[in-house]
């Protein structure tokens, strides 16, 4: 069907039969091509797709008996108020969501976002372990080019004064590899109230804390985060509250920038997307110096699905007077999880490190095609040994310091990007296809992959001047050439594939 909708209505397929009653097939009306929302888009929704993660209802392919109906479900992405229309147009229902087409000289491209060109400095990766120069060799291998960790009050601060000397060792041993750091000011202190500072003099002393922080590391390649998900019960307890972290985050924020003005601060990066909460705490806090919004945008679904959630997340900053960056401060997708069960493998199994390669791409490449300043993959090692953990499976390290499928698909995207120049998203590429072109001195990459579960999408392209093709992990890849013009199958459970040509 075509569709066009605004960004802050959440669009879900309704289908039903006489057997199985309505099945579910949410979808979204912006992509990463067309990053605004509100734009006539045709999307293709694969209805007898098996579950692999990318939806938020399990299915177990095609339906069952005859479809007696389709629906479309328009309700609010937010408890916020919504005004507007749904449009759709020219809804068929197709025997295959399989789709072919060619790259060429005249395509329509979409341009990138501002400040979108280069994708390594964006590229951060959580740690827990601050002594870990094995870890650290390999992130900064991989591409990676800050990490993100705790800077702990409790730890940092004695009765008025403060020792960073865990800290400095670590940004030592990152200095010494051209990498940077993020650190969260985050979590209580047993002498300033024990939990999150709400009175007076606790978010008082919290703002001395952030300010001794930058004047000690003043000078370095330091960035802050104010907080760490404070708009959920396990940061925020008993109950997280938008006006308490408001005043947090503006005592934190103006004391940094009194020592430092030109720290970049973010405020804490929020759980999934939480737009009300981060609406309330802008509000609330008023006058105060930030460089970012910081968001979680943990999903079970595609992550390519941020782009409307992203365009909300702006209009509401714009709304609010803010002209702020969003930083993507915490996201990764655990080797064990829905999709894991669901291909029969555990953590440490083959089948789930391969399906975490894949999304960690993805990842990566969502970010970078929505101009997002900051990427951060969580997480740097495995936090535990239980396969079928997902908490003890985010790492791009097992528990053992091994590397993991999505360590080397990291380490293959950062090679094939450096010195290359994002210059465009092929803009009529079909649904479920994106091709992102990245400009060389003397080369072109062209950097293609599938988010449609299920479908078997044709891309075709001219052999002449071309000097590669490969998958996700740098190997060439065997593809039908006949007449001057190769075909490569993208498959959404493959990932990205690279076509390098001569300009």
């Amino acid at each position: 069907m075509w569709i066009r909708a605004l960004p802050e209505v959440k669009l879900t397929l309704l289908l039903a039969d006489p057997d199985e009653g309505t099945r579910r097939y949410p979808f979204e009306a912006a992509s990463l091509e067309q990053r605004v929302g509100g734009e006539w888009r045709q999307v293709v929704i694969p209805l007898a797709a098996k579950s692999t993660g990318y939806w938020d209802e399990d299915h177990n392919g095609a339906p069952k008996g005859r479809m007696t109906s389709l629906g479309i479900l328009a309700e609010a992405r937010y408890p916020m108020a919504m005004r507007g229309t749904v449009s759709f147009d020219d809804v068929r229902v197709l025997e295959s969501p399989d789709q072919t087409f060619s790259l060429s000289p005249g395509m329509k491209t979409s341009a990138p976002p501002a400040d979108s060109a280069q994708l390594g400095p964006r590229l951060g990766v959580n740690l827990h372990i601050l002594a870990d120069d094995h870890g650290l060799d390999l992130a900064h291998e991989a591409g990676f080019s800050f990490v993100r960790a705790d800077l702990l009050w409790a730890q940092t601060e004695r009765f008025g004064r403060y020792r960073f000397g865990a800290y400095d060792r670590l940004l030592r041993a990152l200095e010494a590899r051209g990498m940077g750091a993020m650190w969260i000011l985050d979590y209580g202190h047993p002498q300033h109230g024990g939990g999150p500072p709400r009175t007076p003099d606790d978010v008082a002393a919290f703002a001395r804390f952030a300010e001794a922080a930058a004047t000690h590391f003043q000078g370095h390649n330091v960035r802050y985060e104010v907080w760490n998900e404070p708009d959920v019960e396990r940061f925020w307890q008993p109950a997280p509250n938008a006006r308490e972290y408001a005043a947090l985050l503006r005592g934190a924020s103006n004391a940094i920038h009194r020592v430092n003005p030109a720290a970049p601060v973010a405020s804490g990066g929020l759980a999934r997307m939480d737009l009300p909460f981060l609406a309330g705490a802008i509000t609330a806090a008023g006058a105060v110096d930030l460089t970012a919004a910081g968001v979680h945008p943990y999903r079970r679904a595609a992550p390519e699905t941020l782009a409307d959630e992203l365009a909300l997340f702006r209009r509401v900053l714009a709304g609010a007077g803010r002209n702020l960056e969003i930083w993507d401060t915490e996201w990764g997708y655990a080797s064990y999880d829905y999709f894991s069960k669901n291909l029969k493998g555990d953590g440490h199994s083959a089948p789930g490190r391969e399906r975490q390669a894949v999304l960690a791409c993805r990842e990566a490449l969502t970010v970078w095609a929505l101009g997002l300043a900051v990427g951060v993959w969580y997480d740097l090692r495995d936090d535990g040994a239980d396969a079928k953990n997902p908490e003890h499976n985010y790492g791009l390290l097992d528990a053992d310091g091994n590397e993991k499928a999505a360590l080397k698909a990291f380490r293959e995207l950062s090679r094939v990007a450096r010195d290359h120049t994002f210059t465009g998203m092929v803009a009529d590429a079909p649904d479920g296809a994106h091709v992102m072109i990245l400009d060389g001195s003397a080369d072109r990459v062209y950097v293609a992959w599938s988010d449609q579960p299920d479908a078997r999408i044709t891309l075709r392209f001219r052999t002449d001047g071309l000097i590669s093709a490969a998958n996700l992990m740098g190997e060439p890849i065997k593809m039908k050439n006949a007449r001057g013009e190769g075909e490569i199958a993208l498959l959404e459970t493959a990932g990205p594939v690279y076509l390098k040509s001569r300009r």
